[in-house]
């Protein structure tokens, strides 16, 4: 089974722009941990609700304390601590969008994917088009998702070559 684990910013963009399938087209179930699951809590009704509502998603206890306290010293937060604990505890490729905790990811060895990874990938596989991918590319900074001008060129591009 292709099964992810998630942080939370991915979630809240995915969710505040109506998108979670996105997700569910890449992969068989996401996992977040309860920490993840704290946080998409205490967001707007709207995005709780989705996320509720969207059956891929479950929520999945840590069991190695070692390993979570070992990461709860690189000084990231709550969410990212837990969402990179179980995905090394798992063994399991992590949804994250912000630069710390991609970074904190990368160095533990963990493969990573963000919300334009989740976009390219969709466009890739055929589930979306161009078209939708520019769409949904806007639609996801309407909703929060922080790009440069340099990352923005660079995803563009990258839509345009895959054809």
């Amino acid at each position: 089974m292709n099964i992810v684990i998630s942080d939370t910013t991915a979630l809240i963009i995915l969710a505040k722009s109506d998108k979670l399938e996105l997700i569910s087209n890449l992969f068989e179930k996401v996992f977040i941990p309860q920490a993840v699951k704290d946080e998409l809590d205490f967001k707007d009704d709207i995005v709780k609700y989705r996320v509720d509502k969207f059956d891929k998603i479950s929520l999945k206890e840590l069991t190695n304390i070692q390993l979570l306290n070992r990461i709860k010293k690189l000084n990231i937060d709550k969410g990212e601590v837990e969402a990179i604990s179980l995905a090394l505890e798992l063994d399991l490729k992590l949804i994250i969008d912000e630069r710390k905790g991609r970074v904190v990811a990368i160095n533990q060895g963990l493969s990573v994917i963000g919300v334009l990874g989740i976009l390219v990938e969709n466009y890739r596989s055929n589930h979306i088009s161009l078209e939708e991918a520019h769409y949904f590319f806007n639609l996801f900074k309407k909703n929060g998702l922080r790009v440069s001008e340099k990352l923005e060129k660079v995803i563009l591009e990258k839509l345009n070559d895959i054809n």
